[in-house]
């Protein structure tokens, strides 16, 4: 009997949408042995998920890929209100103008750009990469999972039978046994990630059940180039109507405006509404009603869609740590919070990195648990602002309609992704008063759990400006950030030197998880921003293990940076009050690679750090 091609591989991803494509950029910039595979023939290429928000772009930022995005994209800064006019029911007014305010969390404001675009940022970003390629028109046909190899962290439990494209022949019998295929493939692999979408193939192949319900609330959705002499056209807007119904509206790209609109709502056991009959223009005319006395119609519609609102997510995430679901796959909901493109692709940055590790021997095993608990937590808090968000475009117009700004005060730091706080868990241990656990009290505004709020810095040595945040690309290193305070008083920079001697020595952390032949930055980074005079610290003068020599290269002169006190250095973020450090007592703060603080101690408390990464990481071996 003739075998099927057998391929062996780290990684499998199912399903190249934003979620997989995510995934896939980690893996890329992880050098994981990766399979990419999609059932369509090309990327989506217009409509779809259209929203961006600022923890999104901040993760977009980390692989290179946020400033075109933003070149293109609308900024949304104001969002208008319109409600039944007092005088006359029939028509609406505008009756409030709100700040979006999501650039006041963070370095973004919420932008709007359709998913193909965003698809195609990361397209170019693994071609340009070079390592992991998306295979297109791939039919998955069956899939098995070996529970009794999952174990051992060399096995390859999981078997997916593959198809390239469709069949142009039946293929022959071979030995009297089933037809093969020719373009058939056998795939064994460590770990399989399920990106496919709502409908997923691989959450059908688990069994797992979707949790939740699909209301009778039908809303039809165009992205169009308006004819409109209704004034906000423009901006993003909420409109209520009395008797026709509500509209969201979102400003798009390239002339375009999103237009969500309440088309119906059904009643009974049986869904009685006919979406045969739907059409662009009976979604326009629906929105014209609505929108009376102002008028709307259109010459070009670049797609559109009906939507019937519902809000289900899975049990759980993942089966036996060895075949995860992200995205749409398990969780699904209306569109009108622009949350969903953001939280699954939130999703894969969350897991990939753990998944890289654990390939690589990096880190423990049981570190993939962390996924399951951290995102379905973030997944149920996004199903219950959705159902809240969805009535209040279904019902008819009411006081949260009268007073928007303090109705989507409760929406905005989830939105923004900015609040989304994780453990306690192995990664992020409780903030309680046990002499074991992180110390929140050091840094106020600092988060344990949360990302990384990120200021402006001053790069010591060249004196330009940053964002924190710069210091952290998505590479897959866990950085130990030291605000090391004043060191130009010497009771501070006896703290530092301390602290750096340990980190030095063979015995430190740092050393004891590098691999004999990697860079000693490779697995664990250490950053310093200070809070002294920048004029009275030499930066050659601190201890080399904070600027790393290199023979060829010289020192590393992009680790170490300064804090502005009192605008000593001209007009940005004094970082270190902005975080709630004190300068005169200065903290150490754990970062994850995926840019969450996961723990926080003093200067001194380098067991409370070994204790920690001995819960996480192998230490490695060292050459004779």
């Amino acid at each position: 009997m003739t075998k099927l091609k057998t391929s062996y591989h780290d990684l499998v991803i199912v399903g190249a949408g934003p979620a997989g494509l995510m995934a896939a950029s980690w893996a890329s910039r992880l050098q994981l042995n990766t399979r990419v595979l999609d059932d369509k023939a090309d990327r989506v290429s217009n409509g779809r998920a259209d929203g961006l928000h600022v923890r999104t772009l901040e993760i977009l930022d980390s692989f290179g890929l946020a400033t075109p995005i933003q070149e293109a994209a609308y900024q949304l800064r104001e969002i208008c209100c319109w409600n039944p006019d007092s005088d006359d029911e029939n028509e609406i007014r505008r009756t409030e103008r709100v700040l979006s305010k999501e650039e006041d969390l963070g370095r973004y404001c919420q932008m709007g750009i359709h998913q193909g675009f965003i698809e195609q940022s990361f397209l170019d970003f693994l071609e340009n990469e070079n390592h992991v390629q998306v295979e297109r028109i791939v039919k998955t046909q069956s899939l098995d999972f070996d529970k009794a190899s999952a174990t051992d962290g060399n096995a390859h439990p999981i078997t997916l039978r593959i198809r390239h494209q469709p069949s142009v022949s039946k293929g022959s019998k071979l030995d009297g046994d089933d037809e093969l295929d020719p373009l058939d493939e056998i795939i064994q692999t460590k770990y399989l990630l399920g990106t496919d979408g709502g409908h997923s193939w691989v959450r059908k192949q688990l069994n797992l059940k979707m949790n939740g319900d699909r209301t009778k609330k039908h809303f039809g959705v165009i992205d169009i180039i308006p004819i409109s002499d209704f004034p906000d056209v423009r901006i993003s807007c909420s409109i209520h109507s009395t008797k026709h119904g509500s509209i969201m509206t979102i400003p798009r790209e390239g002339r375009l405006v999103r237009f969500y609109v309440q088309l119906a709502e059904t009643g009974g056991d049986q869904d009685d509404f006919d979406t045969s009959k739907i059409t662009p223009e009976t979604i326009a005319e629906k929105a014209s009603k609505i929108l009376s006395p102002y008028k709307l119609s259109f010459s070009h519609c670049d797609w559109w869609s009906i939507y019937t609102v519902g809000q289900q997510y899975a049990s759980k995430f993942d089966v036996g740590n060895r075949i995860f679901l992200a995205g749409d796959a398990v969780h699904t909901h209306s569109p009108t919070m622009g949350a969903g493109m953001n939280v699954s692709m939130q999703d894969t940055y969350n897991l990939v990195w753990k998944l890289g590790q654990v390939i690589k021997g990096i880190a423990q095993p049981h570190i993939l648990d962390t996924y399951n608990s951290e995102r379905q937590a973030v997944a149920t808090q996004l199903i219950e602002l959705d159902r809240k968000m969805s009535n209040f475009y279904s019902d008819a117009p009411g006081a949260e309609a009268l007073e928007y700004d303090k109705f989507r005060e409760q929406f905005t730091r989830f939105l923004s992704g900015v609040s989304v706080q994780y453990g306690p868990n192995v990664l992020v241990p409780a903030t309680d008063q046990s002499k074991h656990h992180s110390k929140p009290s050091l840094a106020s505004n600092i988060i344990v759990g949360q990302r990384l709020p990120s200021h402006l810095v001053m790069n010591h040595a060249e004196a330009n400006i940053v964002h924190a945040h710069s210091l952290l690309p998505s590479d897959g290193r866990w950085r130990v950030l030291i605000l090391a305070g004043d060191i130009s008083k010497p009771s501070q920079m006896s703290r530092l030197q301390g602290l750096c001697s340990y980190l030095t020595s063979p015995a430190s952390f740092v050393h004891t998880y590098t691999p004999a032949s990697s860079r000693i930055d490779s697995v664990i980074e250490i950053l310093t921003v200070h809070a002294a005079p920048r004029h009275e610290v030499e930066l050659l003068d601190l201890p080399e293990i904070l600027h790393l020599f290199d023979s060829k290269l010289g020192y590393d002169y992009w680790k170490v940076f300064s804090n502005n006190n009192n605008s000593e250095e001209g007009d940005f973020d004094d970082a270190y009050e902005l975080w709630g450090v004190g300068k005169d007592q200065g903290c150490i703060a754990v970062v994850r690679p995926d840019q969450h603080v996961s723990y926080l101690c003093e200067l001194e408390d380098v067991e409370l750090l070994e204790r920690y990464f001995d819960q996480i990481l192998v230490p490695q071996k060292k050459e004779n």
